[in-house]
């Protein structure tokens, strides 16, 4: 085990090498080794990209017995030729772990440049500064960063866009000892800062990803948050820790650099209110192609279930905090602790339906105000026969507890005659009655007035619980929104969770797959915190980065073929050799699996007919229009112009084979525009076209994707042979006959069994 002296003595003989050494990627070495760091301490990297990045030097222990990556470090960092990394291998890896790896850096490069300016070092050399400080600068309105404020933001000492471990609102404390005490001047501080906090490390991330070999046409990298913004000692614990629960101190202490949605709440006296759902609108990719979005929680808190809601054509996926791991799951098991959904539970259980029941249910007041205002009404019918029957009253003053209203003594004057008064009463009599029926009278008077007097009683102590009921109600149905109420549903096999429509999710990688689709659609991430109970006064934080990138389907596929014009006009016969000797360390890994784990085979043919480039990969014409020849008058113009590659390109027809929960085979194949003249009488096939309304160019790409597969299947029941025992080797080849006999091929929109399919 090497000692710190001699850690010492390399730094002293390459020391020229600092800060200078370049890898094949143009990635500075300290970038380099702390990439090798943080994949080394995070087991989600290691376990897809690790073998990516081969360390040749001397292993540094703990006195535990645990690797000491952080002397590695430094010695990597003196000695860049210790560390290889492989970018071949990183091109094929899940791009969101890429991703991670990129953003991690980014982070780790910005807070160190910051770090050198509050030592008190020049920010000249510093790019990622630069670019933050422009970001920041360009977007806040500049009537609130004039004179002394404008210094005191560029003073690493007292400004809150230089900290990068202080909370939100130790950061608005700041903002308040440096003159800005206005809430919304301070809100567009911190909005302007959160701007260019995610635009400079997106741009950095982006170019990282790209040096390690990672390939995208579209990239989105979020830095987000949500909670009460105080950060509580629980999360400051448990932020730099691993998936064991141990420090990781590859990471980069970088709360402070995750933005938080800040509302300006009240009017007299306001405040700054983070929120504590937040929410980023995206959009698929379109162009044929999958949408991956990557997940990276921060500030994990172990006794709150973070809880992140994608929602996509008005259907919910739900992604989950695991209580042992800062993994997100669609399984909501967590039964320690508190998550979202007993938040929502407690508020409809405990209050919510409570005071439903105690104003709506039996014998709530909704109930007993009926009840009394049936009495009320019942008591005024008797009233008004009394009235009429003893009319004579109405001719005679009585003494009463209170004055008759105007109204009452102007229909006594309309009513000189007699007959009843069609009004409510109000008073109660005082004179001794007359006789037994003019005491019921005066009783039912005095019981007006008690029923009224209940009355007034009971909707005044209903009305605090309407209000509080009308509150509960709107949280709760703001709880639900957030959740949603259209759960897709999933299946899950080994950790990968597939949904009704198509889209899956990854345990192993953390990567969201929403299928490929031609045109873009809209969709919502929302981040939960959970709150300390029902009431959400106060909620625990909690930090996301979420990658997007584009992918073609099967990129990372452990085997691919691209065939480009590599069939005769109108033929589909294919002899050309699949595999080759470099190849028999992936027919080796084939046959092991399935003799390990009875790995199930997988087919997906897909005949797309004539294809269209679409700027980045060729993809099926959904008009399928032909033309009658290729350009040019002469043969030999049109020999010329057959091998142009306006042409060629979408002659194309491809093989891929993906080694993971199952051994899944695609082949696709796509021709050009012009009309085939392949003989469907002859192939018998006139009667499937006329069914299917298919053209002579999709049947042949349907033809040449069946050859391929038969070929595919003659080189794997050889190769069977040779790497299984003879009863695997039947197993094998049986199964995948049987597969083959059982499949489909997608021919346009049409599905047909290969059988019917005949060669």
């Amino acid at each position: 085990m090497l000692n710190f002296r001699l850690i010492i003595a390399l730094f002293i003989i390459t020391r020229l090498s600092i800060g200078f050494g370049q890898d094949q990627a143009g990635l500075p070495i300290e970038t380099r080794a702390y990439l090798f760091h943080i994949v080394k301490k995070s087991p989600i990297l290691e376990n897809n990209i690790g073998k990516a990045f081969e360390y040749i030097g001397p292993n540094i222990k703990l006195k535990d017995g645990k690797l000491n990556y952080d002397s590695i470090e430094v010695l990597i960092i003196n000695e860049p030729a210790l560390l290889i990394v492989r970018n071949e291998i990183i091109a094929t890896s899940p791009k969101g772990l890429i991703a991670e790896a990129a953003n991690k850096t980014a982070i780790w490069e910005l807070c160190k440049q910051i770090q050198k300016v509050l030592d008190g070092n020049d920010k000249g050399d510093s790019p990622l500064i630069n670019s933050y400080l422009d970001y920041f600068f360009d977007s806040v309105p500049k009537n609130i960063t004039r004179g002394k404020v404008y210094d005191e933001l560029l003073n690493p000492r007292t400004s809150p866009i230089f900290q990068t471990s202080l909370s939100l609102l130790d950061r608005l404390t700041l903002l308040e000892l440096i003159g800005i005490k206005d809430k919304t001047d301070q809100k567009q501080l911190l909005d302007a800062q959160n701007y260019a906090i995610n635009r400079t490390i997106k741009e950095r991330a982006l170019a990282i990803f790209n040096a390690l070999g990672g390939k995208v046409t579209d990239f989105e990298n979020i830095l987000f948050a949500c909670g009460d913004g105080s950060y509580t000692s629980g999360l400051l614990e448990e932020r730099d820790k691993d998936e064991y629960g141990e420090y990781n101190k590859g990471l980069p202490k970088a709360i402070g650099l995750f933005p938080y949605d800040i509302d300006v709440k009240g009017t007299k006296k306001q405040e700054l209110v983070a929120k504590r759902i937040c929410s980023r609108w995206l959009e698929t990719v379109g162009k044929d192609k999958q949408t991956q979005l990557h997940f990276d929680v921060w500030g994990y808190n172990s006794s709150k279930q973070t809880t992140v809601v994608i929602e996509r054509k008005n259907y919910q996926y739900h992604l989950f905090g695991s209580e042992k791991t800062r993994f997100l799951s669609p399984d909501s098991t967590f039964s320690k602790g508190i998550t979202f959904q007993r938040i929502i539970n407690d508020l409809d259980n405990f209050t919510y339906k409570a005071l439903k029941n105690s104003i709506e249910g039996k014998g709530g007041y909704n109930q007993q105000i009926k009840e009394v205002q049936k009495d009320i009404s019942e008591t005024l019918r008797l009233i008004q026969e009394e009235e009429s029957n003893y009319s004579d009253l109405h001719k005679t003053d009585y003494v009463t507890r209170k004055k008759p209203s105007r109204e009452m003594r102007k229909l006594k004057k309309n009513n000189k005659n007699g007959g009843p008064l069609d009004l409510k009463p109000t008073t109660k009599s005082r004179r001794t009655a007359k006789s037994n029926k003019q005491t019921e009278l005066i009783e039912l008077y005095e019981r007006y007035d008690e029923l009224q007097g209940l009355e007034k009683e009971l909707i005044e102590d209903r009305l605090p619980l309407l209000e509080e009921y009308a509150a509960k109600k709107k949280l709760l149905d703001h709880y639900k929104s957030k959740m949603g109420e259209n759960w897709i549903s999933y299946t899950e096999k080994d950790g990968l969770y597939t949904y009704a429509d198509g889209a899956t999710f990854d345990l192993y990688t953390q990567e969201f797959t929403i299928p490929a689709s031609k045109e873009t659609e809209p969709f919502e991430i929302r981040l939960i915190s959970i709150p300390e109970d029902f009431a959400g006064e106060s909620s625990d934080e909690v930090m996301l980065h979420i990658s997007k990138t584009d992918a073609l389907p099967f990129y990372d596929s452990d085997f691919q073929l691209k065939l480009d014009d590599r069939f005769e006009p109108d033929k589909f016969d294919f002899s050309q050799t699949i595999f080759t000797i470099a190849d028999s360390s992936l027919l080796k890994v084939i046959f092991e699996e399935f003799k390990k784990n009875a790995l199930p085979l997988q087919i997906q043919l897909q005949a797309n007919g004539i294809g269209t480039w679409n700027g980045e990969t060729v993809i099926r014409d959904e008009t399928q229009k032909e033309i009658t020849g290729y350009p040019g008058n002469t043969t030999e113009e049109k020999l010329i112009s057959r091998q142009s590659l306006a042409f060629k390109q979408l002659r194309s027809s491809n093989l891929f084979i993906k080694i993971d929960r199952s051994i899944r085979i695609k082949i696709n194949s796509f021709t050009d525009p012009v009309v085939s003249n392949l003989n469907l009488k002859d192939l018998e096939l006139e009667e499937l076209a006329k069914t299917y309304q298919l053209t002579k160019n999709e049947l042949l790409s349907a033809m040449r994707c069946i050859s391929l597969l038969q070929k595919l299947k003659d080189e794997l029941s050889f190769h069977a042979t040779k790497y299984l025992t003879q009863n695997d080797s039947k197993k094998f080849i049986d199964k995948l006959d049987d597969l083959i006999q059982k499949s489909k091929i997608q021919v346009g929109t049409a599905a047909i069994r290969i059988k019917d399919i005949q060669l």
